[in-house]
């Protein structure tokens, strides 16, 4: 199928949202984050992940398969048969080092080594291998399949790390694009109001009330209030194309927000206390717990502690003790000729006289083991306090938020009451302007401000990886 480029309002209308067909549609932050979860091609990278975790267990199950194995090996010379030798059977591994192994031979031949001689019917055995010394608690087989199981149980935090970066950064391009386009409305109705006085300022000269002066003022503020709004919409388009970059849908199809798509007003965005302090307190008590990181670094932990009891098991020595019940089939029966006096047996032993690889590997562990548990009280405390850093800062820009929503409502007053005395005669169009420019400038800081406070709260969730 080929990629084509769908619109983000076609795609609203195909998920049902109860809007009119050809009104302006608001788009959320909670829609954002929905097309985040469902399509975004980092979110299905991070899936592949969890997949390749599994297939890593399955992969090093494998050892755990039983086996079939069978040889045949012969030799002809001067139309005289040397040697016939062949061999199959079963072998079973176990998870606890224990392998079991059922097979039958069948040799002959004049030139026979005679411990490899069976009878016509050939031989069968069935028998065990047991390690009673290293390799009786843990071996190399049940550290791999043990570190396979941690790595798929880690890539579980790769994926949450993953889309915890994710929201954050769509986040942070959703804020700006609100942003941008709060201050691009702002600054358009203030262009509207400059436009509107120039008329009627240009009414007032015409019938001899006020000099011609005041047109050329009035005149400036449109141009000065039009290049702030040319800009400010060059901002909110460039957001736009920004925030589209994380907006996909099905089949990897990239989507594209459109005029028939805005931003909410960021006053509703601002949520006062939206981190209570019994909120904060819970979440750094269960930091640990909790946080992909420090669950990355707990893994970590275990993964060493694998290896230095592995390690340790090197310390003592190879004891393998082996069992195989023998038996001679007579007649075609498998079991008539079974006796306990026929088997075979043996021990293999070894242990290096010094000990100084496995003495040294197990204390490399050790010390990695020590690394990083002071590793992990490094990044708890960096975390800890990167969290409550933010959420002092959401304190402050919650206080002056408050603080400029007054000021701002005061600029206004201000502004209309100007606006009053200029209609009797008491003001100019210079004082005019300069309380509307001043009430401009605080609505535009007063925006900022709500924008910084969403920003905090994204560092918050970074940080604290509280997303969901």
């Amino acid at each position: 199928m080929n990629r084509k480029l769908l619109t983000l309002t076609l795609i609203l209308s195909l998920c049902k949202l109860s809007y009119a067909q050809d009104s302006i549609k608001s788009f959320s932050k909670e829609d954002l984050y929905w097309y985040l979860d469902n399509f975004h091609p980092i979110g299905k990278q991070a899936s592949l992940l969890i997949k390749k975790g599994e297939n890593e267990v399955r992969k090093t199950k494998g050892q755990l398969d039983p086996s079939l194995f069978s040889n045949l090996d012969q030799k002809r010379l001067n139309q005289k048969e040397y040697y016939n030798l062949f061999s199959g059977g079963l072998r079973v591994p176990t998870w606890y080092g224990v392998d079991f192994r059922a097979g039958y031979e069948q040799n002959q031949g004049i030139n026979l080594n005679p411990e490899n001689k069976t009878a016509s019917n050939g031989l069968m055995y069935a028998g065990v291998s047991v390690p009673i010394g290293q390799g009786l608690f843990i071996d190399k087989r049940r550290a791999a399949i043990k570190h396979a199981e941690l790595y798929a149980k880690s890539t579980f935090l790769e994926q949450e790390l993953m889309l915890n970066t994710l929201f954050y950064e769509a986040t942070i391009k959703y804020i700006d694009w609100v942003n941008h386009f709060n201050q691009m409305q702002l600054y358009q109705n203030a262009l509207t109001l400059a436009n509107d006085r120039l008329l009627g300022v240009i009414q007032s000269f015409v019938g001899g009330d006020i000099p011609a002066i005041d047109t050329l003022e009035a005149y400036i503020l449109v141009q000065v209030r039009e290049m702030s709004f040319n800009q400010a919409q060059l901002n909110y388009q460039n957001a736009t194309l920004e925030l589209s970059n994380y907006l996909w849908y099905e089949e990897n199809t990239p989507l594209e927000i459109t005029d028939q798509l805005t931003p909410p007003s960021i006053d509703k965005l601002f949520s006062p206390q939206e981190i209570s302090k019994d909120k904060l307190k819970s979440i750094l008590n269960d930091l640990k717990s909790n946080h992909p990181q420090l669950l990355w670094y707990d893994l970590k932990l275990k993964q060493l502690d694998l290896e230095r009891r592995l390690n340790a098991e090197q310390l003592k020595p190879t004891l393998n003790l082996k069992y195989n019940m023998l038996n001679e089939p007579i007649d075609g029966d498998a079991f008539s000729g079974f006796s306990t006096q026929n088997y075979k047996w043996g021990v293999d032993f070894n242990i290096p006289i010094f000990l100084r690889e496995s003495r040294g590997r197990l204390n490399i562990t050790k010390l990695k083991i020590q690394e990083t548990n002071l590793e992990v009280e490094i990044k708890w405390l960096e975390l800890s306090n990167k969290i409550k850093s933010y959420h002092n800062e959401l304190i402050t820009l919650e206080q002056q938020i408050q603080l400029f929503n007054s000021a701002v409502s005061n600029y206004f007053k201000l502004m209309e009451a100007e606006k009053q005395k200029f209609f009797m005669g008491e003001s100019s169009v210079f004082l005019i302007n300069s309380r509307e420019a001043t009430y401009v400038q605080s609505a535009i800081k007063l925006i900022e401000l709500q924008a910084k406070f969403q920003l905090a709260v994204a560092e918050f969730k970074l940080a604290s990886a509280t997303w969901r």
